[in-house]
């Protein structure tokens, strides 16, 4: 089982098993060129500002097809949690309204609904169980006041996947609309867009890109044309002028969204990771990740590790998380034998992706009985 994307592509993967990707993914080599080349662009003029704006709409192409949308639809903006932001306020929030979300959801999908209350709305936390979210019980917390529902595709926490049609088909029938963070998902599994109303996105976990760039995409057709949480002189097709300083024509697609200047450099990063996984069946990327995830989380199980995440395929991606109350001091001890782990929230995650191969899972569970002692755990 050869990696999707050799390990020799990237920087600093020649004697580490990197499992991380669900924290910071490794840096391609050709990122470098990609940068070298948005700075010759910047110092060309004119001339060279216009080439960044080709780079800036390509992208923007690029992800739309990853996200089965149009490029109209989709905006760059500084990060994931703007987005979130950015869909939260734009729901037309009444008194006695609420918003529906797990516990265990990241928190730059929490806060932004937390807030609601001084509206008079009601942030609905689902009380999960076992560190699972049940659909059923998410489709029995919302009801005919519910004006958006809160997931994501993958669980930063748990690995969980949640089946986002199910989850549409919930939100929908109530006349609510649904905000999904594909953080966890794009780059490793595919994430319909289209079933979504808001998806957001980092780019420098498993895009393989950088940060300073985070994806939104919303569907006009049921949110309308909505108003930009932020304004700028991007925002609008062109400016009043001294005549009419006050006059805001605003965007007809998501470019709106985007109150400045992009950013070039973490877009010409974000093109070219886009332009390596577009080299990938998409289908093949998340069996790969898949196979590897699951071999990783039976030898957990196999040791006796309190694994999170579920062992059904349409139910996980990438991650696989166990319960561990020194989460950083094992993920540290890991690393001393070049081993590479999130640890925290009283939880290890371990991270498969495409530079990943068999040879890294297994140095992971020979690191595990290493520091963890396996035998101490079977007969815990």
């Amino acid at each position: 089982m050869n990696p999707l994307i050799p390990k020799s592509d990237f920087v600093g993967l020649e004697r580490v098993a990197h499992l991380c990707a669900g924290g910071e993914a490794p840096w391609l080599r050709s990122h470098d060129r990609a940068s070298a080349r948005m700075g010759a662009l910047k110092s060309a003029g004119m001339a060279g500002r216009d080439e960044l704006f080709v780079v800036y709409h390509r992208a923007k192409a690029r992800v739309a097809r990853m996200l089965g949308v149009e490029p109209a639809r989709v905006a760059f903006l500084a990060h994931a949690s703007e987005g979130l932001n950015q869909a939260v306020k734009s729901v037309p929030w009444r008194a006695g309204d609420n918003v529906v979300f797990a516990d265990l959801e990241y928190p730059s999908l929490i806060y932004p609904a937390a807030v609601l209350g001084e509206l008079g709305v009601e942030p609905r936390v689902l009380r999960t169980r076992s560190h699972y979210l049940s659909l059923d019980e998410l489709a029995r917390a919302v009801d005919r006041r519910t004006r958006l529902v809160l997931v994501s595709q993958v669980s930063y926490l748990t690995g969980q996947r949640v089946d986002l049609a199910r989850c549409a088909e919930i939100a929908r029938a109530a006349g609510a609309w649904l905000a999904v963070d594909a953080t966890h998902a794009l780059g490793a599994a595919p994430v319909p867009g289209q079933l979504c109303d808001f998806v957001v996105s980092s780019c420098y976990k498993w895009l393989l890109a950088t940060h300073g760039v985070g994806i939104f995409a919303y569907d006009p057709a049921r949110v309308g044309d909505i108003e930009p949480a932020t304004m700028g002189w991007h925002s609008v097709l062109h400016r009043g002028g001294f005549d009419d300083p006050l006059k805001m024509p605003l965007r007809p697609d998501a470019a709106r969204l985007e109150a400045g200047n992009p950013n070039f450099l973490g877009l010409f990063v974000l093109d070219n990771a886009l332009a390596v996984h577009e080299r990938l069946d998409r289908s093949a990327v998340l069996e790969y990740v898949l196979d590897l995830s699951g071999e990783l989380r039976a030898g957990l199980v196999e040791r006796g590790f309190p694994v999170i995440t579920p062992e059904p395929r349409e139910e996980r991606a990438g991650n696989v998380c166990f319960l561990e109350p020194d989460a950083k001091g094992l993920a540290d001890r890991l690393a001393q034998l070049g081993v590479l782990v999130w640890g925290g929230e009283g939880r290890i995650r371990v991270s498969t992706h495409v530079y990943n191969d068999r040879a890294d899972v297994r140095r992971f569970l020979e690191a595990m009985d290493a520091v963890a002692g396996r035998a101490a755990r079977a007969s815990a």
